[in-house]
């Protein structure tokens, strides 16, 4: 470990994480190439199992023979180096291949949610410009309709059972409603049999590599642009981690690819650390017991609720947890009373690790800092990753501030996005050059430093609500909400629940408050309608007016206050 130094009482300068790491480490070089160079060049004579999916083994050498495979069927399609294609598929080994297929091409990807509306998923293709859309089967519905809106879209079709066992495909059917309007995966793949070589994609620097998509606050979703180097700067930074990753290792992955830390740090960062990763492609929060106890991973994450179940599951009473080497926790704050019981079950499980709570933004490839062993601190999202710098600073001057003191949480990083698709606007709203030069991403969450490098994390800023670890966005709702001619005003924020962390509420103004009853069912079946269920609010509360600040903005805190009382 680094040596101590004497501190000056900032963050930015005295970096006081670093003790924790090996000295020098800090300097270790981002290597010129694509993510797809990046682990083919590590794992290429690799004969290990790379990905299991639904019991099928597929080794890293199949892989690159398959990502190979898919980037010849692309260029025969006219695919061309920076076309964008967009990308509607849960996790299945075919969003694996097409995402390197397309990066070793040099094109882009440009991930949704496959339950997305029709319209949202024109807004995204028109966008992006995307001329190829690859859809799963399963929203043949959604599919059909688009391609009526976008005559001149290729679409490429995927069955979730596409790579599984051969038992499982006699599960499977031709879908008649696509066949005639797309191309099925098998077809797609046969098209680039005649293509005998690739075009060979020169290394660009700062070239986007993938596009994911935040709703951040305010306004439509925003394109997040990652890079080849934010990319393989997160897996260098697993590499050297305190956790001793090793080749071999497992890892249980279920989160959905359109999410940053599915693709950089769930699939990139094992697939270069030689692990045998295990894709779920459908998750409820109640699976998670019998999916870590019935595939024993090294690796998983899981947020405060699926741990939460975890420990109070009947099948982990009598469990010997030793297998788990990195028990990770993210996506949500997690309150120290559950904290603490959480590494009591550990313990006594034989599971020699603390859970490893993180911290981070799909601006900056999802992880900017972790809790180890060693830096371990109760309460605390961790240190920052070794090359990362995290300090807190004044929310109205953006003067630095020195460990104790609340502030917003700010953030350098070699993982940190290149800017938002399409938007300079909303990118120097989050990346701003502060007085002094330094440039910094403005996470929009409050925060503490310790002198020891812990971060702690007090609140957000902004107001994104994870409900059972989906994220709702409240102005999405309140303009929903707002298209009803009963309703004068309305703020939707955050109340929390016991069975699902957190929930969504709405308080509104009325017109006439005689028909609340009709009004609301109005409402559930306007927002049910325009986006996915869990939007819809918990309860609906009648206000005669929206309080308001001191500049005649809507207090969301003080209704936040109020939440808690309700």
């Amino acid at each position: 470990m680094s040596e101590e130094k004497k501190l000056t009482g900032y963050p930015s300068i005295d970096k006081p994480w670093l003790k924790y790491y090996p000295i020098g480490t800090e300097s270790f070089p981002i290597p010129e190439q694509t993510a797809y160079e990046f682990i083919y060049s590590k794992q290429k004579n690799n004969n290990n199992t790379a990905l299991i999916y639904l019991g099928k083994h597929i080794s890293f050498k199949n892989l690159f023979a398959k990502i190979e495979s898919c980037a010849k069927a692309f260029t025969a399609i006219g695919l061309k180096s920076n076309d964008i294609v967009t990308i509607a598929l849960p996790l299945i080994p075919e969003t694996v291949i097409i995402f390197y297929a397309l990066n070793r091409l040099g094109a882009i990807s440009n991930f949704i949610d496959p339950r997305l509306k029709p319209n949202e998923y024109i807004h995204s293709i028109t966008e992006t410009g995307s001329k190829i859309l690859v859809a799963a089967d399963l929203f043949s519905d959604t599919i059909v309709t688009v391609k009526k809106g976008l005559n001149n879209l290729q679409v490429i079709y995927s069955s979730v059972l596409e790579s599984a066992p051969a038992i499982f495909k006699l599960l499977s059917h031709k879908n008649k409603s696509l066949s005639s309007i797309a191309k099925s995966w098998r077809e797609f793949i046969k098209q680039g049999k005649p293509i005998v070589s690739l075009p060979v994609e020169a290394f660009s620097k700062n070239k986007t590599a993938t596009i994911v998509h935040t709703g951040g606050t305010t306004g439509f979703p925003k394109g997040v642009m990652l890079t080849n180097e934010n990319f393989n700067a997160m897996a260098l930074t697993q590499e050297i981690s305190e956790y001793g990753f090793k080749a071999g290792d497992s890892i249980l992955t279920f989160l959905p690819p359109f999410i940053a830390y599915c693709l950089v740090n769930a699939i990139h960062d094992p697939l270069y650390l030689g692990w045998k990763n295990t894709l779920i492609p459908k998750f409820e929060y109640t699976d998670f017991p019998n999916l870590v106890m019935k595939h024993k991973p090294n690796h998983v994450l899981g947020g405060p609720i699926l741990w939460d179940n975890f420990i109070k599951s009947p099948l982990t009473q009598k469990a010997d947890l030793s297998f788990l080497h990195s028990p990770i926790s993210g996506g949500d704050s997690m309150n120290i009373e559950l904290e603490r019981q959480i590494n009591e079950f550990f313990a006594s499980h034989n599971c020699n690790h603390k859970v490893m709570q993180g911290y981070g933004m799909t601006e900056v490839s999802a992880a900017a800092c972790f809790s180890s062993d060693s830096s371990y601190c109760a309460g605390s999202v961790g240190i920052p990753y070794v090359k990362n710098v995290i300090s807190i600073f004044d929310i109205e001057s953006c003067e630095e501030l020195t460990y104790g003191n609340e502030g917003e949480v700010c953030i350098q990083s070699p993982t940190m996005m290149s800017g938002y698709f399409c938007n300079q606007e909303a990118t120097d709203e989050i990346i701003k050059k502060h007085s002094d030069g330094s440039v910094w991403l403005h996470t929009g969450d409050c925060g503490i430093m310790n002198n020891d490098g812990n971060l702690f994390i007090k609140g957000r800023l902004k107001r994104m609500i994870v409900r059972s670890g989906n994220k709702i966005f409240p102005t999405y709702i309140e303009a929903i909400i707002l298209k009803n001619s009963n309703v004068l005003n309305c703020a939707v924020v955050q109340m929390d629940d016991k069975q699902e962390r957190h929930v969504p509420i709405a308080f509104l103004v009325l017109k006439d408050s005689t028909q609340f009853d009709s009004t609301i069912s109005e409402l559930n079946q306007l927002i049910g309608s325009e986006l996915p269920a869990f939007n819809i609010p918990f309860k609906y509360f009648i206000k005669d007016n929206l309080p308001l600040t001191s500049i005649n903005k809507v207090d969301f805190r003080a209704l936040e206050k109020e939440a808690e009382r309700l």
